[in-house]
């Protein structure tokens, strides 16, 4: 294990797709139409994961629907001890979601979950496409407390249909005592399955994205100061800007799709190797992943997620810490944090 830690050193962060079925009927993500024969990963494959990792977000479709999840999760746990593991879940099913999580909670100390909320009430509705969601998701968040789960989140994906609904969405967090995390929707053929999200008014977004930035940096919360540079990267992706630092697709991060391949990210339909054929150490050093990553050296997507973005903020902290100070300073004076 450690010949392969020091082989895969710099790989420190993943989304974990651990299957398509989902429950939702997301008007963002196509994955819910996904049919395949094709063997989900079984929770011993999970094994094969590099020890490196920091970060690793367990996600689907909808990963409460694996019987075996709590068996995947404790695999990844001790493959991964340093990881902080997050389970992203539309939840849709509070009693499935708080039973898996109490058998969890005791057996890895930095567990996490991100319950999807996409606006208040019925906009939410409309966009997960199930009467009562809404309703569903804010129980399971509530049932999560009671667990004692410290680290709970709401998470918002952002498009045309609910952009005005961002600061609500992020006060509802905070009534919720919750943390709250945002993405724009972006397309992608191998794992969101659509191309038919549309670019949001930039116009709109910066003053969705100012309020609730100026809400976090007034805190005395660090975490919370680099979740507000992350939405800085929001909206320059949303005004054509590029990223707002460099990727590390294929280089320290990486996406692992239900079925054992290996891909730079979420985004990129490019496969590097299968984890089920290989160990990630031969996948993570072929000439398949060389090329691979060849690709997203010329990829133009300028996408700007967390599974990205968290270690290239990592790499710049000087930048990042820059433009934080700054704007704690316009942010308690009141002033506009984001620029046109």
């Amino acid at each position: 294990m450690e010949q392969e830690r020091r082989r895969t050193v710099g790989v420190e962060d993943s989304v974990v797709a651990v299957t398509y079925r989902c429950n939702s009927r997301c008007s963002m993500c196509g994955i819910w139409q996904f049919r395949t024969t094709e063997e989900e990963m079984r929770p011993e494959e999970y094994d094969r994961l590099p020890p490196t990792l920091k970060d690793i977000n367990v996600s689907g479709g909808e990963p409460f629907l694996r019987d075996d999840l709590v068996d995947v999760v404790r695999r990844m746990a001790r493959r991964c001890p340093e990881a902080k593991l997050i389970i992203s879940t539309n939840g849709l099913e509070p009693d499935r979601i708080e039973s898996v999580i109490r058998e969890l909670r005791p057996l890895h100390s930095r567990l996490g979950v991100g319950v999807s909320i996409d606006g208040v009430g019925a906009i939410h509705d409309e966009i997960r496409g199930v009467p009562g969601a809404f309703e569903r998701a804010t129980e399971s968040l509530e049932r999560l407390k009671l667990v004692g789960l410290g680290n709970i989140r709401v998470g918002m994906t952002i498009g045309q249909g609910n952009l005005s609904q961002v600061k609500a969405t992020y006060d509802l967090s905070r009534s919720l005592g919750v943390e709250f995390t945002c993405s724009l929707a972006q397309n992608s053929d191998h794992y969101f399955m659509t191309q038919e999200n549309e670019a949001v008014a930039p116009d709109v977004l910066r003053e969705e994205l100012d309020a609730l930035i100026r809400a976090e940096l007034r805190t005395f919360s660090p975490k919370r100061w680099f979740r507000a540079y992350f939405d800085r990267g929001i909206y320059w992706q949303a005004t054509d800007r590029g990223r707002l630092l460099g990727c590390g697709a294929g280089r320290q991060s990486f996406f692992l799709d239900p079925f054992g391949n290996v891909y730079p990210c979420n985004i990129l339909d490019v496969v590097m190797g299968n984890i089920r054929s290989a160990s990630f150490e031969e996948v993570w050093n072929s000439a398949q992943a060389d090329k691979a990553r060849q690709e997203t050296g010329k990829c133009e997507a300028a996408c700007w997620m967390v599974c990205t973005a968290r270690t290239a903020i990592r790499r710049n902290l000087p930048s990042a810490v820059g433009w934080i100070v700054k704007s704690k300073l316009d942010a308690h004076l009141g002033r506009q944090v984001l620029r046109a």
